[in-house]
């Protein structure tokens, strides 16, 4: 399910210009890696209270964003970037644009994201405490 819209996109964010023939593509893939990011925990949007439905909007632009910086969702996730080459006395060393979240991919996923959603306890992986009243 998109968590944004066009609209969202580029009236509210206020994101870098994309071709509208692609921003639909770019909120569903979006939309996915914030579904991937957060475990799939988010079930009923709907449900969830507005500052985290605020703060999961704004990952999504901003995964949008960086889709569209750099150069659409098929580069920006692909596994096979060169990280460094080296010819002669000439090197290249990739920096690292991305957050890195699981599979060591960090081109996947914006930093942004990441820190849009640190707030809302979405990106919990740990095990859940229940407290017995036993004495």
């Amino acid at each position: 399910m998109p968590y944004i819209d066009a609209d969202y996109y580029i009236n509210e964010f206020e994101g870098v210009e994309i071709d509208e023939t692609e921003i639909d593509r770019y909120i569903k893939r979006a939309s996915d890696v914030i579904d991937q990011v957060t475990g799939y925990k988010i079930k009923d949007f709907d449900s969830l209270p507005t500052f985290v439905q605020d703060q999961v909007k704004k990952a999504t632009a901003a995964q949008v964003e960086f889709f569209a910086l750099e150069g659409g969702p098929e580069v920006a996730t692909s596994n096979d970037d060169v990280q460094s080459a080296t010819i002669g006395s000439f090197s290249y060393t990739k920096g690292q644009a991305g957050g890195s979240v699981g599979g060591g991919q960090t081109n996947k996923v914006s930093s942004s994201v990441i820190d849009y959603l640190k707030p809302t306890g979405l990106l919990y992986t740990g095990v859940g405490v229940v407290q017995n009243a036993y004495y």
